[in-house]
């Protein structure tokens, strides 16, 4: 897989949106079967461009996009300090969003962000977290190059269904 570009600088945020709205829907769509309209909410708030807009600039987060072929093929943020599950008065890194578009999976995209963001994170906290659906097989198998082990089960809600998720973690490079 050959990326032409992998940068934080400049961030299209409309870009980002976008790539949110669609990777979701692609990859994780079929978790949200009796979501209906809320399915829709949900991207419409996660990935309003008025609210990335902000990402990149809020306490030191990091966001990235990359492109293949001068197009953009994936999005990935982390968060610099965000508190770990069960603790606190603690935070650590947290790599919040790594989306790839589907006709790129496994062509290393997502390897190279998060790549970007492990290296990119601050190293004042020992380790570094994410949040990943407990049914998603490739997100998990994705982690396992980067060593990072269940910490805690977290639940959401999003609209009438709960979701599992694992905390995992792993140490900074």
């Amino acid at each position: 897989m050959i990326l032409d570009r992998i940068s934080t600088e400049p961030f299209d945020t409309a870009t980002a949106a976008l790539l949110g709205r669609i990777t979701l829907a692609e990859t994780s769509g079929h978790w949200f079967h009796r979501q209906g309209d809320e399915l829709r909410t949900y991207r419409d708030t996660t990935f309003d461009v008025k609210k990335i807009a902000c990402s990149p600039g809020t306490a030191g987060n990091i966001c990235s996009l990359t492109s293949r072929s001068k197009l953009p093929v994936g999005y990935a943020k982390l968060k610099c300090a965000a508190t770990l599950p069960g603790e606190p008065d603690r935070d650590a890194p947290q790599p919040q969003k790594i989306y790839g578009l589907r006709e790129f999976l496994g062509d290393g995209i997502g390897r190279a962000l998060a790549t970007l963001l492990l290296l990119s994170a601050p190293r004042a906290r020992p380790l570094i977290w994410l949040d990943v659906l407990w049914q998603n097989e490739r997100a998990i198998g994705f982690d396992t190059p980067f060593v990072f082990i269940a910490i805690a089960d977290r639940t959401y809600t999003i609209g009438v269904q709960r979701y599992i998720f694992y905390a995992m973690a792993r140490p900074l490079p």
